[in-house]
This record gives structure tokens, C-alpha cells and sequence, in this order.
């Protein structure tokens, strides 16, 4: 019987062949595998070497998102507290263009929530390259902020931003100037100040998965904002906005061109308003071009004018020159100073030297002048201040034009002293004014009180500054105060000015405006201004006010156009900061029988 079959029976030589056969091909897919291994090791050696921090960075990169923590700008406040420039939080629409799946789809979404262009959204996403954060579009309402969130757009997000807000609107505003957008300081003391009020920005790193979702914060990867000093001003928002429409009145009225108006405490410097009409609203200066930013209270000097007589005055009386006791001829409204003819409104004959100030004969003044000798006008002219700028804490300040005395000539000495041949400015002229009411003290105008921290703590106090230093002796002030510019008031060119509660002392200007560049003046156009002080028994506030390019018909006299914008900025101040009145005796109309006033 056969027994059964091997069917896995091999011939023995076979056997030894399938072995070897196999250790081949172990060995070749072992070769393979470690020369692939060498290959990849290499190459993360290489790649580490020469790519490994690039590639380290890119994703951290695309771990990490470091978004910006804005600081709150720092207030600006008046001497009472009230806010002239604050912040408030509104809602920007942010994106990370990196991660954006689709920029063309997700501008189109963006747009159809906030209105915009599409196209505008799609290039500002393009623009911004490799920006993780970008400010898309600011000041978004609340229904498109949460329209945004509903739409889930990846890539793009809702935060809360500060915003600079201006709650007295127009008020101050060349003084107070704005920031940009990205809320740094551009003009006013927004921009002067910016170092204070700005603050520091701070910072979060936050770690993100895969899909881009937050999960913890780095590791020192928060650094807070810290937030901006306070700016405390020497201004009273209440006189600032009645003196501003007192302006605005005038300038209206007699359809001029604009106003100024500087008020100032007389005893410290402190400006407690300063006007420029027109002016602009900071919350939407785009609005406006840039000649409204200009303060022009500082930066542009004119012609004073007969407001510049009380000053040659003092310092004849001071210097001796002149006495209470003299008379002046004045010639019948005309006189010949050699190549030179004068003139005057009205044909004044002899004058006093108190009615030389009250009828303000050009005249009576140029013969005065020419008693003193120009040097000595020159110096008088100089000690109060004029030429010079006045230090005010104010970017842009002219200094006004007193040309060398080098250049004088015989002219000189009768064209100064009717506010002709210089040019000052408006608080040039308050500064200057405020010797007659404080005892001959020439102060230091100011308009920063004090920086606070955002705590509340006094960091810095400005409201003392040191007197510049006396220019004219105490009773030559008096006397002109009491005497001198209260009789323009009671009985001159000023009457519009007279208050029934409180003395004014002070004096009016007309001046015609020089042409750019020198030649002559323009045609038809002045500067009506007055220049004055209250109460006389203890002066408190100087007003300086001037309206320029009147319309010649409506009237453009500083009698007509500046004393009553004065007046009206007087009595409110003066009432509004409880200062007690004094007795006032009817006014006299003697010296404006000859016709209106005229100066």
C-alpha cells in the first residue's frame, strides 16, 4: 500500500537557493530604509541649519496672535473741570488678512453689512500683506458690530477701541486742535501735549490651535495699557463760550471777514478765553481746511492801530516827557512834518493831553513821539513786550514786527505812536494792556493749569509763573487807568464799551490792513479793535477784541464793531465770576457832539 503523498516535498538544493534569495532582498529594503532615513536626517539637518529660525518664527506665527491694548488718552479740562477733550470706547471691525480663506468673499460680506465698497475692502486687505492685525474699518455701529460676530467670516472680528470726543463741540477748538485716527495729537495742544496725554499702548500674545482658536495666554505675554496723563487748562469753558458768540454776533452783523477776542485774568496771565472766528468743530475737523486750525490769536500779527496809543503815552509820562499839564496843538486835522502830512478825523484845535487819548488825535500823539526821540520810543516799545513773543505755552506764537532800530528813520518816530509801521498780536496787545491793571507788572500769559496723573494726583503745577518784571512805575499805571483810558470810556471813542455795574477802562483802534508783502494797504479793508480792563477800583479782566474786514457800509470802526463785543464778554464774565460791581456815574457825550466815534 502506498504511503501518503508530500506534497511539500522540495529538492534540497532548492531550498538553500529561496534563502539566500531572501537575505538579498532583506538586505536591499534595509539598505533602502537606511538610506532614507540618512536622506530625511540630512535634510532636517539642513533645514535646521539653514532655515530653522524662519520656519520657527512662521509658526509661531501661526500660533500666536499679539493684539494691541489701546491706551485711553488722557482728558483735556478747563480750570472748572468740564471736559473739552475726553474718550469714549467705540466699535472697529478688525481683521487677520493672513488667514482669510477668501479676501474677495469676505469684503463682500463686510461691505454688505457696513455699506461700503467692496472693492475698497478687498484692496485695504490686499494692502495689508502680512499684518496679523489690521484695523478694518472705525466707529461702527452697534447692530453692524453684532452683524459682523453673526456672520462668522474667518479671519475678521469686533474689538472695542478708544475714540477721542469733543463735548464742547466748536469751543476752543483752534486751542485744542484734534489727533488723527489712530489718536495721535496733529494740531492744537492735542499735538503739544501729545507726550502727556497719549499714554503707552499695551500688549496680549495669545496662543491659538489649528482651527485659530484662543486656548491660553502666552507665557509674559500681557503687558497693560497705561493710560494718559490729564491736561488742566486755564480756561473757562462758560467765558469762552459767550465770548465766542459775542464774536460770532459782530462778525455777522457787520459781515466781516472774522473776529478775535482774548480774555485774560490781569494779575496772573491766565487766559481764560481766547476766540477765533471762525472757528471749527474738532469731532469733525476733516471738515474744515486748514486755514480754521490757525489760532490767530497768536499767530497773526497787524497793524494795532490807535489801541497802541495808551502804551507811547505811559512811557512819555513815565519817562517824563509829557505831564497831566500839557496842551497839544493840533492843528486843525492838519499838520506838515516836514515831507510828512498828518491828519486827523476831526479838526481838533488845542488838546489836553487827557483829550489827545480820549479824541485819539494822531496828531497830539506824533508830537509826542517826537518829544521822546526814537531811542527812547524804541526801548519803551520793546520793555512791553512788543517784538518779541510773549512765551505763551502754545506752539505757533509770531513774534509781531518792531523793525531794528537800526532801520528807523524820521518817520518812525510819529508813525509809531499812532500804531502804525509794527505789527503785534492780539495777545501781545492783552498782555501789554494788563501793566495798566495790575500796577505796571508785565505777567506771563499761560493757558496749561496743571498735568494730573490718571489717578488724579497733581504731577505738575503751572498756575504761578513768574512775572516777567515791571515796565512802568505803579502810579504812571494808575494814573493811566484811572484817569487816561477810564475818560476814553466815560467820554471818548469807547462808550460802547461802558458797563452800568462795573468801570471798563480801555481804547479803541481802527487800522487799515498792509498788503502782503509791503506796498501800501488794501483797498476799503481794516481792523476794528478795543483793548480794555475791569473794574476799575480792583481790574480783574483784560479783553482784547478785533474784527477784521468789516464791510465798510455796515460800520468798521473799533468803537462800532469791537467795544460792544467787549462789553457783552464783560458783563457776562464779570457777573458769571461774582466780582462785586463798583459806583458808576453817568457817562458824558461832550467829546461826540462832532459826530460818530472814529477810532
Amino acid at each position: 500500500m502506498l504511503g501518503a503523498v508530500n506534497l511539500s516535498w522540495r529538492p534540497r538544493g532548492l531550498d538553500v537557493v529561496g534563502k539566500r534569495a531572501g537575505n538579498r532582498a532583506a538586505k536591499v529594503v534595509i539598505g533602502t530604509v537606511m538610506v532614507a532615513l540618512t536622506t530625511l536626517v540630512g535634510r532636517l539637518v539642513y533645514i535646521n541649519a539653514h532655515n530653522g529660525q524662519t520656519l520657527l518664527a512662521r509658526g509661531e506665527r501661526q500660533q500666536k496672535s499679539v493684539v494691541p491694548l489701546k491706551a485711553r488718552r488722557g482728558l483735556i479740562v478747563d480750570s472748572q473741570g468740564r471736559i473739552i477733550a475726553g474718550t469714549i470706547l467705540r466699535q472697529s471691525v478688525f481683521a487677520d488678512p493672513k488667514v482669510i480663506p477668501d479676501k474677495k468673499a469676505a469684503s463682500e460680506q463686510v461691505a454688505a453689512i457696513l455699506g461700503s465698497d467692496a472693492r475698497e475692502i478687498n484692496n485695504d486687505l490686499i494692502a495689508a500683506g502680512d499684518r496679523r492685525f489690521f484695523v478694518l474699518r472705525r466707529g461702527v455701529t452697534d447692530e453692524q458690530a453684532e452683524r459682523i460676530r453673526q456672520a462668522g467670516v474667518y479671519g475678521l472680528g469686533v474689538f472695542d477701541e478708544p475714540a477721542r470726543t469733543y463735548p464742547m463741540n466748536s469751543a476752543s477748538g483752534a486751542i485744542i486742535g484734534f489727533v488723527s485716527p489712530d489718536g495721535v495729537g496733529v494740531s492744537g495742544l492735542e499735538h503739544q501735549c501729545d507726550e502727556w496725554l497719549a499714554g503707552a499702548n499695551g500688549v496680549k500674545t495669545i496662543i491659538r490651535d489649528a482651527g485659530r482658536k484662543a486656548f491660553w495666554l502666552a507665557d509674559g505675554g500681557f503687558r497693560p495699557a497705561r493710560d494718559g496723563l490729564h491736561v488742566v487748562l486755564t480756561i473757562d469753558t462758560e467765558i469762552q463760550i459767550a465770548a465766542e458768540r459775542a464774536v460770532e454776533e459782530s462778525v455777522k452783523k457787520f459781515e466781516a471777514e472774522s473776529g478775535i477776542a482774548v480774555v485774560m485774568h490781569a494779575k496772573s496771565g491766565a487766559i481764560l478765553a481766547m476766540v477765533n472766528s471762525p472757528g471749527f468743530d474738532p469731532n469733525h475737523y476733516g471738515d474744515y481746511g486748514p486755514e480754521r486750525y490757525r489760532n490767530r490769536a497768536i499767530t497773526d500779527p497787524v497793524e494795532p492801530g490807535s489801541t497802541f496809543k495808551p502804551f507811547i503815552m505811559a512811557g512819555a509820562l513815565a519817562d517824563k516827557t509829557v505831564s497831566m499839564s500839557d496842551n497839544f496843538d493840533c492843528e486843525r486835522g492838519l499838520w506838515r512834518d516836514g515831507k510828512r502830512l498828518l491828519h486827523d478825523h476831526h479838526p481838533y484845535g488845542v488838546l489836553s493831553l487827557e483829550d489827545v487819548m480820549v479824541k485819539s488825535s494822531n496828531i497830539g500823539m506824533a508830537k509826542i513821539g517826537k518829544r521822546m526821540g526814537a531811542r527812547r520810543l524804541f526801548d519803551y516799545v520793546t520793555s512791553f513786550g512788543f517784538g518779541q513773543r510773549t512765551g505763551i505755552d502754545l506752539l505757533g506764537e509770531d513774534p509781531g514786527i518792531v523793525r531794528p532800530f537800526s532801520v528807523w528813520n524820521d518817520f518812525s518816530v510819529t508813525s509809531i505812536p499812532m500804531g502804525q509801521e509794527i505789527g503785534v498780536t492780539p495777545l501781545q496787545m492783552t498782555r501789554a494792556f494788563a501793566c495798566f491793571a495790575n500796577g505796571g507788572i508785565l505777567v506771563q500769559p499761560h493757558v496749561i493749569r496743571a498735568v494730573l496723573a490718571a489717578d488724579g494726583r497733581v504731577l505738575s503745577d503751572f498756575s504761578d509763573p513768574p512775572a516777567i518784571g515791571r515796565v512802568i512805575p505803579e502810579d504812571i499805571a494808575n494814573l493811566m487807568k484811572r484817569d487816561l483810558l477810564t475818560s476814553v470810556i466815560r467820554r471818548g471813542t469807547g462808550t460802547a464799551a461802558a458797563l452800568t455795574s462795573h468801570q471798563v477802562f480801555g481804547k479803541t483802534g481802527t487800522a487799515q490792513i498792509a498788503k502782503r508783502g509791503g506796498g501800501g494797504y488794501e483797498k476799503n479793508a481794516y481792523v476794528g479793535s478795543f483793548i480794555g480792563a475791569a473794574p476799575q477800583n480792583d481790574p480783574q479782566l483784560v479783553v482784547f477784541v478785533a474784527i477784521r474786514k468789516p464791510n465798510r457800509s455796515k460800520g468798521y470802526y473799533g468803537g462800532t464793531v469791537a467795544a460792544p463785543v467787549a462789553r457783552e464778554i464783560f458783563a457776562h464774565a464779570l457777573a458769571y465770576l461774582q466780582v462785586p460791581g463798583e459806583k458808576i456815574e453817568p457817562l458824558q457825550s461832550t467829546a461826540l457832539t462832532i459826530g460818530p466815534p472814529t477810532d
